[in-house]
């Protein structure tokens, strides 16, 4: 071999070897930090929710939201977060512990708590992954499947942009309550009865002081944790 192409070689063989060693990440591939993670595997994506600087949303996960209906302080139309009268498609591929949905039919609604850890791939909306109050198949505070959520006309998905890293805190709230009964006339200070709306709300405001009803009043609807100025709606269906 002449030397000229000996030389070529032996950089290009070099070029391959210092190649194989650097990691995929810091050659422009996935990050070090737990990218493909089985909580991540929902719709064979990684989507990641961050506040900015500020704790505000980001525009792609601040979407609009529906026209504010004014309603009258009673006990939510529904209750007891009955099957839902309709359908839509909501992705949860974004949604992080502590994240709210909320869904919305043509006579009531529904509204729970996101937990990613316990999400399964394999599983996917079939998980039960949602902590919520409901009065089917048993009465209390319980863990429900995504696919419920489905069933409804409209769906939201919300997080609080301002307090991103207290999910973890709100969900182990929701999940010290399970098993607590479920009372539409509860108000909201009783912290011992529950309805699905005020499962989210208790366990924010106590976590993190934030109170996440829209109106006020002695009753909190699902609908007020979407209008609520501090939450901000990440993913919608309808």
């Amino acid at each position: 071999m002449r030397p000229g192409r000996a030389f070529l070689s032996a950089v290009f063989a070099a070029l391959l070897v210092v190649g194989a060693s650097v990691p995929a990440y810091a050659a422009g591939g996935h990050g070090a930090r737990g990218e493909d993670t089985a909580a991540r595997v929902r719709a064979g994506a990684d989507v990641t929710k961050r506040p900015e600087h500020d704790g505000t949303a980001p525009p792609q996960w601040d979407l609009p939201k529906p026209e504010v209906i004014p309603h009258e302080d009673v006990a939510p139309p529904g209750a007891g977060g009955l099957t839902g009268d309709g359908v839509n498609q909501i992705s949860f591929t974004a949604f992080d512990t502590g994240d709210i949905i909320v869904v919305l039919g043509t006579t009531f609604g529904h509204a729970g708590c996101w937990s990613d850890e316990l999400y399964s791939a394999v599983r996917g909306v079939y998980s039960y992954c949602i902590w919520s109050a409901n009065t089917t198949p048993v009465s209390g505070v319980q863990l429900e499947q995504p696919v419920k959520y489905r069933a409804y006309d409209r769906a939201y998905g919300l997080w609080v942009p301002s307090m991103a890293s207290s999910g973890p805190g709100v969900v182990s709230y929701c999940s010290l309550q399970r098993g607590e009964p479920y009372n539409i006339l509860s108000s909201k200070t009783d912290y011992g009865r529950w309805y699905c709306s005020k499962l989210p709300w208790v366990a924010w405001r106590l976590k993190t002081g934030v109170d996440l009803d829209a109106d006020g009043g002695y009753w909190v609807w699902p609908v007020d944790l979407v209008n609520d100025s501090q939450t901000s709606v990440f993913a919608m269906s309808s």
